[in-house]
């Protein structure tokens, strides 16, 4: 099976390329100690760590939030959230229990319950994937229709997941011209390609940097779900009462550092650029304007009804018709575990 172009070594490229290619010596280097340094007895604090799927960024505010506003202090919680980068496969660090929680994509993780991991999502971040279409504004392509008769660039490990997506919207894809492009979106300014494969919080940012008008759609308003910046955990940790009861905890601030990098953004792309990345050098101007292109992916209509990062029964169906389309066996009861979120809300949609 062709990789699918929302797997983490794909989709979080944007670290390094809406900062311009930035270096990432050093990717895998110190921790970001969370809610344990001040002087508190430490057998009075349950441990964690968290495993980041990607650099220490924007698209992580939320949890800088939950760290910086002492949300996981307030739960009782000492630990360690730990930055990924184009070394770190997050699956296997939560099957080898090294984390307690981590962040990856829905399709990822089924691939590798697939494979004999057993690992469960209990939360989304990122309800709507970032996958997007992207064309000159003054020559917009605004839905898959529009893209017939026309030249998408297209990365070549896209393919696939492109070809099940216009099938879904009862396009032929014969119908429309992919041309293999690589990342950068130099051939729709140039004129080779009609449309780009891209990424809502990247590709279509460099371009305003530089001053390019773009038009997008997201794949997601068109029926193609997979969740993005999933929370991961071993079946172990939701067997033992304990770990659970730590990983509720977990939770519980997450949502609450996710509601305030949602309500101010820019707050958390200072925490991403001053605090919590400061060693890769982050560009303010780049870090807040992804940080408000997250705001709509991570909030949105069902998340305004149940709570942020929860898991509606209509999405998980959706996730799952998405990964059978591509040709990803998946069951819902084996993949996703709503219960703990549940335990966090505990009634409640906003923490």
């Amino acid at each position: 099976m062709t990789a699918s172009p929302l797997s983490r070594r794909m989709f979080l490229r944007r670290g390094s390329q809406l900062a311009g290619g930035l270096a990432l010596a050093g990717v895998g280097g110190s921790l970001l100690t969370a809610c344990g340094s001040d002087s508190d007895a430490a057998s009075s604090l349950s441990s964690f760590t968290f495993q980041l799927g990607w650099l220490a960024n924007a698209e992580n505010m939320g949890i800088y939030m939950a760290d910086d506003k002492r949300y996981f202090k307030q739960q009782k919680l000492s630990g360690k959230v730990v930055p990924g980068g184009p070394s770190v496969s997050v699956g296997p660090m939560i099957a080898g229990h090294k984390a307690l929680v981590g962040l990856d994509s829905a399709d990822t993780v089924a691939r590798a319950r697939n494979e004999g991991a057993t690992l469960k999502i209990v939360g989304a971040t990122l309800q709507r994937n970032p996958s997007a279409v992207m064309s000159l504004s003054d020559s917009p392509i605004q839905t898959p229709g529009d893209l017939v008769g026309k030249r998408l660039g297209i990365q070549q490990s896209g393919q696939a997941i492109y070809d099940a997506f216009f099938k879904a919207n009862d396009i032929d894809p014969k119908d429309v011209t992919y041309v293999p492009v690589q990342f950068d979106p130099a051939p729709l300014v140039n004129g080779d390609v009609d449309a780009f494969a891209s990424f809502q919080t990247v590709q279509p940012l460099q371009l305003q940097q530089q001053g390019i008008d773009t038009t997008t759609f997201l794949l997601a308003d068109f029926g193609y779900a997979i969740w993005a910046d999933a929370f991961v955990v071993d079946e172990a940790t939701l067997a033992d009462s304990e770990q659970r009861d730590i990983l509720v905890r977990v939770m519980r601030a997450s949502v609450q550092g996710w509601q305030d990098a949602v309500a101010d953004p820019e707050e958390g792309a200072r925490l991403a650029v001053e605090k919590y990345g400061k060693s890769l050098k982050l560009d303010i101007a780049n870090e807040t304007a992804a940080a408000k292109a997250f705001v709509s992916l991570v909030k949105t209509e069902e998340t305004g009804k149940n709570g942020l990062l929860t898991m509606s029964q209509a999405g998980i169906d959706a996730n799952i018709a998405t990964m059978r389309s591509v040709g990803i066996d998946a069951d819902a009861d084996e993949l996703f575990d709503t219960s703990v979120l549940d335990d966090a809300f505990d009634g409640k949609t906003s923490l």
